[in-house]
């Protein structure tokens, strides 16, 4: 039976903005901004990018082993190691990427992935870039490697990546994702916050539900 998930899809920003940590990615963007206000197109190596990055996996990644021991340093040599495959990587977004694109995501994907884990990489990776880079972790990738976007495991390689970002640019086409949402949205972050409030938020909600068998089936 084919997942229907993206049947139903509409703009989930109400319902994400009740995730206590939504304004943690504000905060990181914010500082992304200033980053590029104060250095221009040396945004890059400014340490407010450096420091939006580990907001935001502080917050949104706090327990994987890789986020428990990141430097600033460390980062902020990453984010310069890569820096000429990110700017380059700034003309496309989830909608336009193509055949000259992915090689160079599988690359960048490979680098963000060692220090920070496959989950943390794509979460850097869409605070630098919003349009292009889509998050995922490994309830997503449980729930859409399935049927929807087989291939990408549990993200043990880049390429499992570059599939799913392929994945997601023709699921945005086949169900017409543009359309149902409000004009000049980012769509690569709307798919994001749908996936987290259809997969991870409402599977946490319907867990607290879930009748503690020690207490008795009447236990709430």
């Amino acid at each position: 039976m084919t997942d229907t998930i993206y049947n139903e899809f509409q703009d989930p920003t109400q319902q994400f903005l009740t995730e206590p940590r939504a304004f943690c990615y504000d905060l990181a963007t914010q500082l992304i901004s200033a980053a590029k206000d104060e250095a221009a197109d040396n945004w890059y190596d400014h340490i407010k990018t450096t420091k939006a990055i580990l907001l935001l996996l502080f917050t949104w990644n706090f327990a994987a082993r890789e986020t428990k021991k990141l430097k600033i340093e460390d980062v902020g040599n990453l984010i310069r190691k890569s820096r000429d495959q990110l700017k380059f990587l700034g003309q496309f977004s989830i909608e336009s990427v193509d055949d000259s694109a992915w090689a160079v995501i599988e690359t960048v994907f490979s680098s963000f992935k060692t220090l920070l884990g496959q989950t943390g990489a794509s979460k850097a990776l869409s605070l630098l870039n919003p349009q292009l880079f889509v998050m995922w972790d490994t309830a997503i990738r449980k729930r859409l490697k399935k049927e929807l976007i087989p291939g990408i495991g549990n993200g043990e390689i880049p390429g499992n990546y570059v599939t799913f970002l392929k994945g997601v640019q023709r699921i945005i086409k086949e169900y017409r994702i543009p359309e149902k949402l409000p004009q000049g949205s980012i769509i690569a972050k709307k798919i994001d916050e749908y996936h987290y409030v259809r997969i991870i938020m409402q599977k946490n909600t319907a867990q607290q539900f879930i009748p503690d068998r020690r207490r008795g089936s009447g236990s709430t």
